[in-house]
């Protein structure tokens, strides 16, 4: 089964059952990042060279990072979203290599996080920093236990719950998950504006 094809099959309910955007989630789980909570993660990086983010959406954390200076390229599978964001139209998750990049910051679809996240780690070989916005409950998972602890990362997390649509928050708990080079098991509370 492809990234589309789980992606919508997954999109029709929250992690905890609940709808999200009225009875329907976004088509492909896109949930833009709020320019804020990407501010919040920068001081805690190692940002050198182009920044990538594979799952670029319409450009919400490019934008933050372009604002900031910063080179970026980005990757995104809705071909719409990526003329928006300026960036590659085509599967992250699909057999091309990943532009080389100094750092990798990204909101991934929670269905495949683990495969962004293991994609990431191949791609950089840990030579850079690679954060990744997600549920605070990514860490609690006995399926994803043995990965964190042959993968472990700092966690960066957000005091405030982001709104991803607009209307509202749902009542999860996010944070930035850091890996790269001497990364793994520090914690704190991101400042935010």
């Amino acid at each position: 089964m492809g990234a589309v094809e789980l992606l919508r099959l997954l999109s029709e309910m929250s992690a905890t059952g609940r709808n999200l955007v009225g009875n329907e989630r976004r088509a492909d789980d896109h949930y833009a990042t709020p320019a804020w909570a990407t501010r919040a993660i920068l001081p805690k990086l190692r940002l050198r060279g182009s920044v990538l983010d594979p799952c670029a959406g319409e450009g919400a954390i490019l934008r933050v990072l372009a604002d900031l200076g910063h080179k970026i390229c980005g990757i995104e599978l809705d071909a719409d979203r990526a003329t928006k964001a300026g960036a590659l139209c085509r599967d992250a998750l699909g057999p091309e290599a990943w532009p080389v990049c100094g750092a990798i910051i990204t909101n991934p679809p929670y269905c495949l996080a683990q495969e962004f996240i293991e994609r990431a780690l191949r791609e950089t070989r840990l030579e850079c920093d690679v954060a990744m916005l997600l549920r605070l409950n990514f860490l609690g998972s006995q399926k994803r236990a043995a990965f964190h602890r042959a993968h472990p990362c700092d966690v960066g997390v957000l005091s405030r719950r982001p709104s991803f649509t607009g209307s509202g928050t749902d009542a999860t708990e996010y944070c930035w998950m850091v890996w790269g080079s001497g990364r793994g098991g520090r914690w704190s509370i991101l400042e935010i504006e």
